[in-house]
């Protein structure tokens, strides 16, 4: 029986098919179209563009002719609620003198690399490309990939490079971007309402060069009575650089679900702030009690003036290991939000915190007034083990556990254990307001011991006189007591004829009766 050769569908160009988040799926359910429909009015390469009169030449404005595919697109892929329409562009740098307007269509754009098809703006535009706005937000996703986005305008043109505004109806993957580069922008790009599933991977963003830009290299918007909400944007191998924040996070209805791996932010103030704005609302559940839970950050890189982390109201926070260090602040540069020091890690109201393996470096000469992680009063759970801190110039200190004025009543709840100190320059090292938390370094520089959990254990050797002496335990660093209840005491008396008795014990010592003069007692007590 002879073997039938394989047979090659014509309609499936196998080798440019996209790749990941089923950025062709919608496209390969086309097949059985019209062949007018399926290249003219589908899919738009550089033979229909230059027919329909594009210069393709990076100097030539070829807006209209972009623009004029989109406005004409009416091709309905299947449970798609609007048009679809693929540009597949080749090695060649576009300009347009304002920004492509997507009319909330499905749109995929392709190149041939991020340095080889370029969009390039006339300098003084009003950015390169808006899917969807306020007035009249998108339905359809947007799929960007192998493309670099640039500002005509080295020092930047003070507009935001790509503005995305979602209706709730837009479709389950809302956006992939992959191997994007966003250049020169004032602000990279502001996405508003994105209620399901951005992936983005091996993206840049860069601002114009040798300056910090006052805006965000991402502003990320959920607007109020938003009832979808938005859910899980997947960030990998990003990075940022020159603007104030990496990512800017601005939440007014329920916005969960942030992962980064591998990402990288650089000569700003932080990598990610996130404010979640609280208002009680039943429609869209959003009130003084909540807090936008998953923000995982894996083994990501941060070097700036403070704030890497500054998060507010949110839950279930994951930050494993890491390179974190700040710039020295030389110009004096006001810290954002009127925060009292710089910090490279601030939560506030934030609750279910893991630190883990994360490394802080201190340049030499920064700025004494600098603390490593800050966690408030309200927040709880938190956890920082195996931290690795390297720092060359004395600090204010390198956790802060709550104001002094505001500190956390709740025992236990904010924790500090396994960190090692590879160079330590001055400070404390621990500041604890309330002194009531887990704060292991500080137990162990009395010769203490501490677990995870806050069972502590102190010992010490003394002499005691005959008959009865009270002996204190040593103190936290701002004075309060270690145990919160009187712990259970081990002591001995040595020497010859030598018989102590334990006859009190409270959270701060205990008394001793002794039946000779310098009689020598070996105490060991363990507690909470």
């Amino acid at each position: 029986m002879s073997r039938r050769a394989d047979r090659i569908h014509p309609d499936v160009n196998r080798r440019r098919a996209l790749v990941g988040m089923g950025l062709a799926v919608p496209f390969l359910a086309t097949a059985s179209a019209s062949a007018e429909k399926r290249v003219s009015s589908l899919r738009i390469d550089e033979a229909e563009l230059r027919r329909r009169g594009a210069a393709l030449d990076g100097r030539t404005d070829d807006l209209h002719v972009l623009q004029g595919c989109i406005d004409e697109s009416s091709v309905i892929t299947p449970d798609m609620a609007c048009p679809s329409i693929l540009f597949d562009l080749p090695a060649v740098t576009i300009c347009l003198s304002g920004p492509l307007q997507t009319k909330g269509r499905n749109l995929t754009i392709r190149g041939a690399g991020q340095d080889l098809t370029v969009l390039v703006m006339e300098t003084g535009g009003k950015g390169i490309l808006t899917h969807g706005t306020s007035s009249e937000p998108a339905r359809g996703y947007l799929q960007l990939q192998d493309l670099g986005f640039d500002d005509g305008n080295p020092k930047g043109s003070g507009c935001t490079g790509i503005s995305v505004h979602f209706a709730a109806e837009a479709p389950q993957a809302s956006m992939t971007w992959q191997g994007v580069a966003l250049r020169k922008w004032s602000q990279g790009a502001t996405i508003v309402n994105c209620p399901r599933n951005w992936h983005c991977e091996n993206v840049t963003v860069f601002g114009p060069d040798f300056a910090m830009q006052d805006a965000a290299g991402f502003k990320i918007i959920s607007e109020p009575h938003f009832t979808q909400g938005c859910f899980t944007y997947i960030f990998i191998n990003v990075l940022v650089a020159n603007y104030s924040w990496g990512w800017d996070y601005d939440i007014h209805s329920p916005l969960e679900g942030q992962r980064f791996y591998s990402c990288t932010c650089y000569n700003g103030w932080g990598m990610v702030r996130s404010r979640v704005h609280a208002s009680p609302d039943r429609r869209n559940s959003i009130d003084e009690t909540y807090r936008s839970v998953i923000w995982y950050f894996m083994e990501c890189d941060w070097q700036g003036f403070g704030y890497a982390l500054d998060l507010v109201h949110c839950r279930n926070i994951i930050v494993r290991g890491g390179f974190y260090i700040a710039n020295r602040n030389v110009d004096n540069l006001p810290i954002p939000d009127r925060q009292p020091r710089r910090r490279y890690m601030s939560f506030v109201d934030c609750g279910d915190i893991l630190l883990d393996g994360v490394k802080f470096d201190v340049f030499a000469g920064s700025e004494p007034d600098l603390s490593l992680v800050y966690v408030d009063g309200r927040s709880d759970n938190f956890r920082a083990r195996d931290t690795n801190v390297l720092s060359y110039a004395p600090i204010y200190c390198a956790f802060e556990f709550a104001d002094p004025a505001h500190p956390n009543h709740k025992r236990n709840t904010l924790s500090e254990v396994d960190t090692l100190w590879a160079a330590w320059s001055g400070g404390e090292k621990v500041r604890d307001a309330g002194g009531n938390q887990i704060s292991q370094t500080s137990l162990r520089e009395i010769g203490g011991e501490m677990t995870s959990g806050g069972l502590m254990s102190l010992q010490g050797k003394t002499k005691a006189k005959r008959g009865r002496t009270d002996f204190f335990f040593p103190k936290r660093p701002l004075g309060q007591s270690w145990f919160s209840a009187p712990p259970v005491l081990l002591a001995q008396a040595q020497g010859e004829n030598a018989a102590a008795v334990v006859t009190s014990v409270s959270t701060v010592g205990f008394t001793i009766t002794a039946s000779k003069d310098d009689c020598e007692i070996v105490w060991t007590a363990t507690g909470q």
